[in-house]
Parts: C-alpha cells; sequence; structure tokens
C-alpha cells in the first residue's frame, strides 16, 4: 500500500521543537478580508478539518443520534481522542445548524488540545483553527474565517512536515470510527499511515485494533478478526482502563475462548460506567440467554446515565428476550412488568420511538386494537421521525397485520414502504426477508412482482445502499 502525503495534507507547518502554543485569533486585531468568496473556499478546501475528511454524513444518517453517542463517548472514553471527537461533534452541530454550540465544542477542544504533547498540539491546532475558519465561512463570516485561515498559515509557514502526519491522519481515525462501524476501513488505513511514521505509538495501536474490529464488525472476513484480536491484546496491556477496547475483543473471544470472554465483560460491568460499554455487556449475556442478567446491567448504566437513549432501547430488547423465552406460567408476569416500566418510561420520555413500538408490540399481545392505534398515532407524525424510525415503524406494523390480522396484502405494503427508505439498517434487510416470504405465500405474476419490487428498488438506490452493503 502506498501513500501519497501531500496529496492528503495539502497545508501543514514545520514544527520547531520549542514550538509555542499558538494564541488564539480572537486576542489578534482582526484582519480585514482580503480575498474573494471564491479564493477563500479554494483556501479552505485544502485544509486538515473535519469539514473536509468526507466523513459519509448525509441526508440517510440521523445527526441527532449520533451526536447523543458522541458525547457519551468524549465523556467516557480515557485514550486520547477527545479533541478530535469534540471536533467531528462541533462539525455535526454546524450541520444542524447550531453554530453556537458548534462554537463552544471547539473551545473545549483547544483545553484538550494544551493538554498533548509537541507535535499532536501542533497537529491538534491545525484540525481546530481549520473547523473555526469552516464554521465562521458558512456563517457568512468571511472576515472571520480568513482571520482563522491566516493562524493556520502562521503556524505552517513552510510545507509539508512528517511529524504532524500521523496525529492528523489519527483525528480523522477517531472522528470516522465515532459515525459508524462501515467506516472501519477508511479508519484503518488512517491509524496504518499513523503508525508507518509513528510504529511505537501505543494510541495510535489502540486506534488501529479499534478500526480493525469495527471492519471485521461489518465484513466479517475472518483474516481481519485475528489482526484485530492481536492489536487489542496490546491494547488492552498497554490502556487497562480502555473497556472499549476490552468489549471488542471479549467479542472477538466469544465463539474461541469463551471463558476469556466472559471474564472482560465481567471486569467491564464491574468497573466501567461507560453506558455503551455496559449496553453491550448486556447484549452479550442476552445472547447467551440471560436477560434477567442483562436487564440488572441495564439498569446499572441507566442510573448513572437515565438521559442516554439508547439504553431504553436496550432495556426495552432484554424485555422482549425475556418474554418470548419464558415459560408459560411467567410470560404473563413478565408482560405485566414490561408494559409497566415502558409505559413509565414513555411518560418521561415521549419521544423514544423505538421503545414506544416496542410497547406497542407487548400492548398487541393482549389488546390488538391498542397496538395498531399506537402505530397510527406515530404515522400522524412522520414528519417528524427519523428514517430510521419510519423504517422501524414499517417493520412492526407489515408483522401486526401478519401475525394480528392476517392480511397479508397490508403487511406487504407497509414492508415495501420500510425498503424504499434509503437507510442501509437491519431493519431494512428485514423488511425484504418479509418480502421474500410473502412472496411464497402468492402465485405467478403476484410472487414475480415482489421480487421485481425488490430488485427495482435497489437498481434506483445510491451505491452505497446496495443490497450488499446493509449494515
Amino acid at each position: 500500500m502506498s501513500y501519497t502525503y501531500s496529496a492528503t495534507l495539502c497545508i501543514c507547518c514545520s514544527v520547531e521543537e520549542t514550538l509555542p502554543k499558538p494564541s488564539h485569533p480572537k486576542g489578534a486585531t482582526p484582519s480585514t478580508a482580503s480575498m474573494s468568496k471564491e479564493e477563500l473556499k479554494e483556501k479552505l478546501d485544502a485544509l486538515q478539518c473535519h469539514f473536509t475528511w468526507r466523513l459519509s454524513i448525509a441526508d440517510h444518517i440521523d445527526i441527532s443520534h449520533v451526536l447523543q453517542k458522541l458525547a457519551v463517548e468524549i465523556k467516557y472514553t480515557p485514550h486520547q481522542n477527545q479533541a478530535a471527537l469534540l471536533g467531528l461533534q462541533a462539525y455535526l452541530y454546524q450541520l444542524e445548524g447550531q453554530n453556537g454550540a458548534a462554537l463552544q465544542s471547539l473551545k473545549d477542544a483547544e483545553e484538550y488540545e494544551r493538554q498533548d504533547e509537541q507535535q499532536a498540539s501542533a497537529a491538534g491546532s491545525l484540525v481546530i483553527y481549520g473547523n473555526y475558519a469552516w464554521i465562521h465561512y458558512l456563517q457568512a463570516s468571511y472576515q472571520e474565517a480568513e482571520s482563522y485561515l491566516e493562524q493556520v498559515q502562521q503556524l505552517c509557514p513552510t510545507p509539508l512536515d512528517a511529524r504532524l502526519i500521523p496525529y492528523i491522519q489519527a483525528q480523522k481515525g477517531w472522528s470516522l470510527l465515532a459515525i459508524r462501524s462501515r467506516n472501519g476501513e477508511r479508519a484503518r488505513e488512517c491509524f496504518e499511515v499513523a503508525l508507518m511514521l509513528e510504529p511505537e505509538n501505543r494510541n495510535f495501536r489502540a486506534g488501529l485494533g479499534m478500526a480493525l474490529y469495527s471492519s471485521w464488525n461489518y465484513f466479517w472476513y475472518p483474516d481481519i478478526a485475528e489482526e484485530a484480536r492481536i492489536q487489542l491484546e496490546r491494547t488492552v496491556l498497554e490502556h487497562p482502563n480502555n473497556y472499549r477496547a476490552k468489549t471488542y475483543l471479549a467479542m472477538l473471544l466469544e465463539q474461541v475462548d469463551s471463558e476469556r470472554s466472559i471474564d472482560l465483560i465481567e471486569e467491564n460491568t464491574e468497573k466501567s460506567s461507560d453506558p455503551d460499554v455496559l449496553k453491550a455487556s448486556s447484549y452479550f449475556w442476552l445472547k447467551r440467554n440471560a436477560p434477567e442478567k442483562a436487564i440488572k446491567i441495564v439498569r446499572q448504566a441507566l442510573e448513572q446515565n437515565p438521559g442516554y437513549h439508547l439504553l431504553y432501547q436496550a432495556l426495552a430488547k432484554c424485555y422482549k428476550i425475556q418474554w418470548l423465552n419464558a415459560n408459560n406460567k411467567d410470560k404473563n408476569n413478565i408482560l405485566e412488568a414490561a408494559i409497566k416500566d415502558l409505559n413509565q418510561i414513555l411518560q418521561e420520555h415521549p419521544d423514544l420511538v423505538f421503545v414506544k413500538l416496542q410497547f406497542a408490540e407487548f400492548c398487541g399481545a393482549r389488546d390488538p386494537a391498542q397496538e395498531e392505534k399506537i402505530y397510527r398515532e406515530l404515522e400522524e407524525r412522520k414528519d417528524t421521525l427519523s428514517l430510521k424510525s419510519l423504517q422501524a415503524l414499517n417493520l412492526y406494523w407489515g408483522n401486526f397485520f401478519i401475525y394480528k390480522k392476517k392480511s397479508l396484502d397490508e403487511a406487504k405494503a407497509k414492508f415495501m414502504e420500510g425498503y424504499q427508505i434509503p437507510m442501509a439498517t437491519v431493519t431494512r434487510r428485514r423488511c425484504a426477508q418479509k418480502l421474500t416470504q410473502l412472496a411464497q405465500h402468492y402465485h405467478g405474476e403476484a410472487a414475480a412482482a415482489i421480487y421485481h419490487f425488490i430488485e427495482d428498488t435497489d437498481r434506483h438506490l445510491p451505491a452505497e445502499f446496495s443490497a450488499a452493503q446493509l449494515e
């Protein structure tokens, strides 16, 4: 694999061993805008920052969901990536039109950057000031944007300094990983570049291990699994408090060393307060048909993070598995407890769509009319729902038509509606599976029409949503 650094890092600096910390541009006399908007945009496009890295953020990404997960990761991960994640947070806030929050994230990033070693600090400054410049440019504050651009150029009076490349690549890698697992391969390339130049950097090795795991979790290539295991084994030795790395290692060891896998998960449950780590631990036990243990872990996480929406989704999923696997004697008691608990949660957090969908399914076990009423209420406000929520609504509603109303035509319509939504998710794959199953109940042209629908829908979606790439 070869890399052309000059193509990826257009504006960089020559770092002196005693390079001082840069001062904030607002502390200096603001310059008068001296270049055209087009010239300014051209120079901004050459910067290394979150606005130029092509981070695979588009209309099909639920930005509010990513922001919630990102806030958790910033708070709980002890490894050296907070400045990169805060820069990503600023970028996402700007996409959401929250410019004040975006600028605050960059101020927080500056605080973390000041704690870094020399080269990491200089590279961090380049990324931070590049982000500042872009945010001001997008607000039409061209003089401020030019001021930050000048600050970058003061840091980088000469072309490329190879000592900065690994730190900038690592920031890009961490940012890619924070968005979604399908970015694992791109993040892997970033950390491999960083390690080529600094092979003994433990933080870069940790990043590579995380990237390899994400790539394996998405593509399921056996050779990646072994490489990820080797890197993560080293990471957990070098970073004993990196509980996310321990979680990933436990998942890799599940089938080959069950005892070690369980030990890692139990250690995480005992020592970590990271809600995503605890959520993963709960799912670990769900797969082992231990829903009671999973529920206990989710409740432990909720005590410390009562506002984190994914924990409530995890709790609803735990209840469903517990209910489905229960014997007839316990089934009704579990159903009653689940309905009562989820109803209380929804009174406090009415916008938790996935929890509401599971609540509806539980209600339908007693009163199908109440289940459908909830679906209709959600459909009435579908303009306020995310694409992922709409997909899930159609899947749940389609299942309702199959199993509660025995209406295959209405079920087919819902699954088709869900499949047409351009979100590469497991839910979309399940809609396709349901449609394929329904086709077996039809004959002749009716069955062929379903298969044609699936093929035609895929043909008219962007390439990244091809059926082979569903998450």
